[in-house]
């Protein structure tokens, strides 16, 4: 591994720089969100949906909250947990510009609350109490779900990542963000859906061994969960951005069709997979573990096609500091090519050496952040600095390692 011989960023050529300002500008890395946004209509109307939601909680589960305050409380925990979890692993993948706190909690809130609440329950009730009606209840109970949930729920998600479009359009403007947030949108989703089933299965036992009843359901729904809602908004919403199109992201109308048709069509095989398995309990589980199968596949197509966007983002941003010799170009290879990746953890003498060049990657990707939280590599920041040398730091730990 060469060592470079650092400069100032700034003593970078014109066109490093250049090309450093065009890719903050167009990608608004670095940028904060403010979620109370007065002359924004877009704010306006997430908080007159969100009060609704909110009410329409208070209203669900009031009248017998009393009665049944342990398993509610169990039930309340697990869910808690599980999302926990979930959110944390979603923070963690959220790996080239990290979305805001305040914009992630946002979108977590929407589709927790205002897309739960405000939208799907009332929307589904109505809607299988009408397929049951129509077509009588054994062919409500094959199909009804499908033929509901995958478009109500969807559009109610898709409804929230619109707006929040519209209150940070400099913070959402690629696919990899409409896939990052749209998990946290169906986060929130399946976290007061896990909850509001397992109080659901409370009630319908009449009372009888609530707590067990609250346990057993909602592991039941923990363990799809990786499955379910985060997935099927992260490819709505990734798909959207593709076909409303964006100055970081230009328009590609088919693979906005294709992603968002993927996330309602795995959406109707999750929920319907009794009655494309005939009922047969064999063929049930065969349907449920395809469609696990096709949602992690199109969930894994969807980020690489997304990479290149990110990855020609990042190379722009730390194009100063390559020229400055703050990061090397094998360095940025590393970071941003699988191939690269391997070569190095292949050439590493030990796990030591491994991690310390592993810490270095991170470090190279954090120096990306902190630039564009500086507004670039011209800046005068304290935090700018800091991160450069963590990069020349851990650059000679790996050296000797």
């Amino acid at each position: 591994m060469s060592v470079p011989t650092a400069g100032p960023a700034s003593e970078a050529p014109a066109g490093a720089l250049r090309r450093q300002h065009e890719a903050l500008e167009v990608s608004g890395w670095g940028e904060r969100f403010v979620l109370v946004q007065p002359r924004n209509l877009c704010f306006w109307v997430y908080v007159a949906l969100t009060a609704v939601g909110a009410v329409h909680t208070f209203s669900y589960y009031e009248p017998t909250a009393g009665f049944f305050a342990e398993s509610f409380a169990v039930s309340a925990v697990l869910c808690g947990l599980c999302g926990l979890a979930w959110f944390l692993w979603f923070r963690h993948i959220d790996r080239w510009e990290r979305q805001p706190g305040p914009l992630v909690a946002a979108a977590f809130v929407w589709g927790g609350i205002a897309g739960t609440f405000a939208f799907a329950l009332t929307v589904n009730t109505a809607m299988l109490s009408l397929y049951a009606k129509l077509f009588g209840q054994d062919w409500a109970a094959n199909w009804a779900a499908g033929a509901t949930a995958p478009f109500t729920e969807e559009a109610a998600k898709l409804c929230g990542f619109v707006l929040l479009m519209g209150l940070a359009p400099r913070l959402v403007r690629t696919a990899n963000d409409g896939l990052v947030l749209g998990a946290f949108i169906g986060l929130g989703f399946g976290v007061l859906e896990d909850f509001l089933y397992a109080t659901n299965a409370t009630w319908n036992g009449f009372g009888m061994d609530p707590v067990r009843s609250a346990v057993e359901l909602t592991a039941g729904r923990i363990g799809a969960s990786f499955v379910s809602h985060p997935l099927f908004s992260a490819l709505v919403c990734a798909g959207a951005v593709y076909l409303i199109g964006t100055v970081a992201q230009p328009r590609r109308v088919g693979r906005g069709l294709a992603l968002v048709a993927a996330g309602v069509f795995l959406h109707f095989t999750w929920d319907d997979a009794v009655g494309l398995g005939f009922g047969n309990a064999f063929a049930t589980l065969g349907v449920a573990l395809a469609s696990v199968v096709l949602g992690l596949t199109a969930l894994h197509l969807a980020f690489r096609a997304a990479a290149p966007r990110e990855h020609q983002l990042v190379r722009d941003v730390l194009a100063p500091e390559v020229e400055a010799g703050t990061v090397t170009a094998g360095e940025l290879d590393e970071v941003l090519d699988k191939a690269a990746r391997k070569a190095s953890r292949k050439s590493a003498p030990d796990r030591r050496a491994r991690r310390a060049r592993r810490h270095l990657r991170r470090a190279v990707l954090d120096l990306a952040h902190d630039v564009a939280a500086a507004g670039g590599s011209d800046s005068d920041d304290e935090r700018l600095a800091h991160g450069r040398a963590e990069v020349a730091r851990l650059r000679a730990a790996a050296r000797t390692a």
